[in-house]
């Protein structure tokens, strides 16, 4: 059964994920047009790390996001 943190965090982590999905777009239509990504390694490696820190935070954490 879901609580009130199970639903928080997956709120939280799909928002990153819709971030992630953004960004790769938004590398790909730059891509199309010759352009330089937007968005490097640094940018993704982050929001996985951001990823990760949700998976292991704890409930009070997660208010505080």
């Amino acid at each position: 059964m879901k609580n009130r943190y199970d639903i928080i965090r997956l709120a939280l982590i799909l928002s990153k994920q819709a971030e992630i999905e953004g960004m790769r777009v938004e590398n790909l239509i730059r891509e199309q047009s010759n352009l330089v990504p937007a968005y490097g390694c640094d940018e993704f490696l982050n929001l996985s790390e951001d990823l990760g820190n949700l998976a292991h935070a704890n409930n009070e954490q997660l208010l505080l996001l």
